[in-house]
């Protein structure tokens, strides 16, 4: 398939143009500009430097694909909660424009839209772990967001008969992850303890809150068994169906750490919506595609260690 990957700059980007090139599609992706290109390096692609918000643009780029992997939009809660109407325009304006690009230019390809684990938000004990029937209660801004897109993609599928895929991915981490986002934010600290640029003290939020962590290539290639195989109108989760506390993070990065270091829990660093539990089943996912998670999580978290050394001696 040619393959049109929307955020192809960020975090998941890059893993996704190489799971997407291994599985033998040919990748065209969109950044918006001014952009860099360190980690897209060496692969064969087409990349597109644009807004999403362009339709003239976007329309000429969509044309020419099988597929487009939707995953451009705003990541971060705090931001998200700064600004609101931002954080729609990216979430829910970006996937708009892209359903509207698909119908008008390339009404046979196929979409997946990824949206997130937050649209679950306020999840009841009972109902863990989390499918993908449980009722959207979002909490933050960022889940709102999320939650219209999802919800949008789904409607435009059933109303104009768009092949129409929803991924909900729960939290994952890799190399080259923002420290704006808890696994890294961890690693970094200790990267930098261990350079002698910060005391030996970890500073944590809440270190109660259980979630369900994934390697950023695990879900990397959900996304490419989605495309592949997923049921068009279908909805799937994206996760490792384990919790692990945000104690338990930090546990696991001391074991890999080369300095003893001490944790304290800041109240300054706590969100303040936060569910004491989210763990996922991908049980759909598997029965439709075949996948599951494969990577140990001790060793991306090792993997995200190792990355945040490289980029601390950067003076990162």
């Amino acid at each position: 398939m040619n393959v049109l990957v929307t955020g192809i700059g960020g975090f998941a980007g890059p893993p996704v143009a190489r799971a997407l090139l291994a599985r033998g599609h040919a990748v065209a992706g969109v950044l918006r500009p001014p952009f860099e290109r360190p980690r897209l390096e060496g692969l064969p692609l087409t990349l597109h430097a644009f807004d999403l918000l362009d339709p003239e643009r976007l329309r000429a780029v969509v044309a020419g694909a099988d597929a487009v992997l939707h995953l451009a939009g705003l990541s971060s809660a705090p931001a998200a909660e700064r600004d609101p109407g931002g954080a729609y325009r990216a979430n829910l304006g970006g996937t708009l424009a892209v359903l509207a690009a698909v119908r008008s230019a390339a009404p046979r390809a196929r979409i997946l839209a990824v949206t997130s684990a937050g649209v679950y938000g306020a999840v009841e004990a009972g109902e863990l772990p989390v499918g993908e029937d449980v009722p959207l209660r979002p909490l933050t801004v960022y889940g709102a967001s999320k939650a219209a897109a999802d919800l949008a993609a789904a409607q435009w599928g059933r109303a104009y008969g768009l092949d129409v895929v929803r991924a909900r991915p729960f939290n994952h981490t890799g190399p080259g992850q923002d420290a704006a986002f808890v696994c890294a934010a961890l690693a970094r600290q200790i990267a930098c303890i261990e350079a002698g640029r910060q005391e030996a003290v970890v500073h944590a939020g809440n270190l109660d809150p259980v979630r369900d962590f994934s390697d950023v290539n695990d879900v990397a290639a959900g996304y490419v068994a989605l495309l592949e195989r997923g049921r068009s109108g279908a909805v799937y989760n994206l996760c490792s169906a384990t919790g692990c506390s945000i104690a338990e993070v930090v546990a696991i990065l001391r074991t890999h750490a080369r300095v003893a270091v001490r944790v304290t829990s800041d109240a300054a660093l706590r969100r303040a919506h936060d569910v004491p539990r989210l763990v996922g089943t991908h049980a759909r996912a598997t029965r439709d595609t075949g996948w599951e998670p494969r990577i140990a999580w001790s060793d991306t978290l090792a993997g995200v260690l190792e990355d945040w050394r490289a980029r601390v001696a950067l003076g990162e």
